[in-house]
């Protein structure tokens, strides 16, 4: 019988060290806490992360686990978990780290709401502080020849920020953490941090700097402050879209006690624009630093580790302390009234960033776990944030249900024992089964009729909440398993705009819409085809059509993001999931929620830029006129779909199209009516605007390149800013 408290098997030997404990084991790695007996009784704690048995013969796994090693070895911080040791022992790469004792953000979340009681704001911004100043030293950090790392941590959760028993604040786990330089490139598909830690340009696929860690650290201390979750929703997906929309309403509705000054600083920290936030992480540790002074405040590890003390002792006198020390805490400058501040956009589909141009999924031919990734916590805490009222005056406290939460084993302050760098998986496996008829069938039964000359390959009908299936195009749904989709226009409506391909292209047709910031239907139609845009507020949000290949589930399998036969396997069980398709793919573990997400959004702005080349056929816009089924809101902007697009033109479609043009003077319109760099393209539009006096043919201009690739730049650029009434020809 295994003693209490201890797992069988321990303590054992690991090379030159004993493994007392298990702490977790995660996707890559476990871990364990662990010690190093030396000479004359010498006697050491430390924590051993070891790659799991099944990946030691993985050579990418491997790769990543020594770049993890390498990269965080070249980090000496006193506030970032330290690097001691790095080897293999029996085929087993492992990493020994500095054991914190004590507990995690997540750990002391947890004891805060089985005691009732609110974190105090001071000690919320010291901690918060704290990990700002590890950031500003990581972001700013230079490899041994001098040269900057350009790291960013990308994984900034509670779970990932330790706290000593002592009071000292220490940032760790940088295992998914990228540098420029970094020999182990992230694979497509690979996690980058929890969904309700992420940034908003981190959901979308963008470009990562300082700045997305700075809007997870205002997730965290925004969490400290409510002991409630930022961000959570009953599924992935609608976490994934209240990140990327920067949704503050739960802030709004539990922060609204918080002191305008501080309120103010957390949603700066939380600006969806990334020129909104603070530009650095000094920048944001110096204005909580200059908070606390002005409240007159002086906050340092002695006082966290006091709090500390009292938060996990177990004894009848705690609380009443934690009580004395509340009002100690207590901050006087609070407000009842609204904090100002910018108001919490709606849920609706705005201008953001586009995904990348290879999504973020996993590679083609990998083997994927049939257990979904959603994870359920069935611990002490789901009791512990039920119902529990504050001492300090909070409502009511509700489950946070943070995810990928560990069962922490019963430690000398009552949370983890020591240092957690990975976090347990538990295993969900999603309800067999249950009819297997033909999902061919069950396709053409769902089929509508389309107007087009084949309503066999028609494309219009879409499952709830914008989840497409196999015979859907890209974004909209409807509640009925086997009804036919509300024909797409109704019939005797007259379009409000028609124009004829040839003459108006479909670059300019939707940029005017654009530009109008209108709402409705934008047919396209060519030979036969038809392609549906459906705009709101200018902004692609769905496309549907009845070519074949625009089929979404078609699109997973050609670009090898899903087989066939788990496409079929979604299709013929996505009625057990609500007749949601996504969620299916997400509950039979064939993909993971953001892998859908951006991956939808890909699909539509691909079908989109295909528009592009069309030189023949017709359009007609219905103003006003919605999609019948409600639409996945996907936060495309138009104006990166144009400046996408256009790179996407091939050298001989613009000589084709600038053929008869060549003796003609392109001008630049005065009072551009759309900034060149909403486009996404670089400084590259605004110095072709400004270049175009009218001076000069376009026969000159093409003559001043040197090379191909110049002279196609400035046809692109031309041809977008023509096209988008930026530019004429004279």
């Amino acid at each position: 019988m295994p003693v209490e408290g201890k797992e069988a098997g321990f303590p054992s030997q690991f090379g030159r060290y004993t493994l007392v404990q298990r702490l977790a084991t995660g996707g890559m790695a476990e871990v364990f806490k662990a010690k190093i007996v030396s000479a004359h009784g010498f006697e050491k704690l430390l924590v051993i992360k070891r790659i799991l048995p099944n990946l030691a013969a993985d050579k990418t796994f491997v790769s990543m686990f020594i770049d993890e090693a390498k990269l965080t070895a070249q980090l000496v911080h006193p506030k970032i978990v330290q690097v001691t040791d790095f080897g293999e022992e029996k085929g087993q790469y492992f990493i020994a780290l500095e054991y914190v004792e004590g507990s995690d953000g997540l750990g002391l979340l947890r004891a805060a709401a089985q005691k009732h009681v609110r974190l105090p704001v001071p000690i919320c911004m010291f901690i918060a502080a704290e990990v700002l100043d590890a950031l500003d030293y990581a972001h700013n950090a230079k490899d041994g020849d001098g040269r900057s790392m350009h790291l960013v941590h990308r994984d900034i959760s509670p779970s990932n920020v330790f706290i000593a028993r002592r009071g000292d604040v220490k940032l760790g786990d940088f295992g998914i953490a990228h540098a420029q330089e970094r020999e182990s490139k992230t694979q497509a598909g690979t996690l980058k941090g929890k969904y309700g830690y992420m940034s908003p340009e981190q959901v979308t696929g963008g470009d990562l700097d300082g700045r997305s860690d700075i809007f997870a650290v205002g997730i965290v201390l925004a969490e400290m402050l409510m002991g409630k979750r930022l961000f959570t929703a009953p599924n992935d997906l609608d976490v994934l879209l209240m990140v990327r929309d920067g949704r503050l309403e739960r802030w709004d509705k539990y922060g609204k006690d918080m002191p305008p000054r501080l309120d103010a600083i957390v949603r700066k920290a939380l600006a969806k624009g990334l020129d909104e936030r603070f530009q650095t992480a000094a920048e944001f540790r110096d204005a909580l630093e200059d908070l606390q002074f002005h409240f007159g405040m002086r906050v340092g590890p002695p006082d966290l580790g006091s709090f500390m003390a009292d938060l996990f002792d177990p004894g009848p006198d705690a609380l009443t302390r934690l009580n004395e020390g509340a009002r100690r805490w207590e901050i006087k400058e609070a407000s009842p009234q609204p904090p100002p501040g910018p108001v919490t956009p709606p849920p609706v589909p705005r201008v953001s960033l586009i995904a990348p141009a290879e999504p973020d999924a996993r590679p083609p031919g990998r083997q994927v776990s049939k257990t979904p990734p959603t994870v359920e916590v069935t611990t002490a805490l789901d009791d512990a944030f039920a119902g529990a009222v504050s001492l300090v005056g909070l409502d009511q406290y509700e489950k946070p249900d943070l995810e990928d939460a560990p069962v922490w084993p019963a430690g000398p302050l009552g949370g983890p024992p020591g240092n957690l760098l990975a976090t347990p998986e538990p295993a969900h496996s999603p309800e067999p089964p249950r009819s297997y008829e033909s999902a061919r069938s069950l396709e053409r039964r769902r089929m509508p009729s389309y107007p087009g000359p084949d309503d066999g390959s028609a494309n219009h009908l879409l499952t709830l909440d914008g989840m497409p299936d196999h015979a859907s195009g890209t974004g909209p749904g409807i509640s009925g398993g086997g009804e036919a989709a509300a024909p797409a226009i109704p019939e005797g409506t007259a379009p409000d705009n028609s124009g004829d391909l040839s003459l108006i292209s479909p670059m300019r047709a939707i940029a005017d819409l654009a530009v109008a910031a209108d709402t409705g239907l934008l047919r396209f139609c060519k030979q036969g085809q038809y392609k549906d845009v459906y705009l709101v507020r200018g902004a692609p949000e769905s496309v549907n059509s009845n070519m074949t290949g625009d089929r979404f589930g078609e699109y997973l399998v050609t670009r090898g993001f899903l087989r066939s036969a788990d496409l079929e396997r979604a299709l013929i069980e996505s009625p057990h999931f609500g007749g949601k398709f996504g969620e299916a793919l997400v509950g039979l573990g064939f993909m993971r929620p953001l892998d859908v997400f951006r991956l939808l959004s890909q699909h539509v702005r691909e079908r989109v830029m295909e528009l592009f080349t069309w030189t023949e056929g017709s359009y007609d816009y219905y103003r006003g006129l919605r999609n019948p089924m409600e639409a996945f809101p996907l936060g495309l902007s138009s104006f990166e779909i144009l400046g996408a697009g256009v790179v996407a033109l091939s050298y001989d479609f613009l000589v084709d199209h600038f053929e008869t043009l060549m003796d003609f003077h392109p001008r630049a319109m005065p009072n551009p009516r759309v900034n060149p760099e909403a486009f996404r393209l670089g400084p590259t539009p605004r110095e072709v605007l400004g270049l175009l006096d009218g001076s000069l043919t376009l026969r000159d201009w093409a003559s001043r390149f040197a090379s191909p690739d110049e002279l196609l730049t400035f046809y692109r650029t031309l041809y977008l800013l023509v096209e988008t009434s930026m530019a004429q020809f004279e």
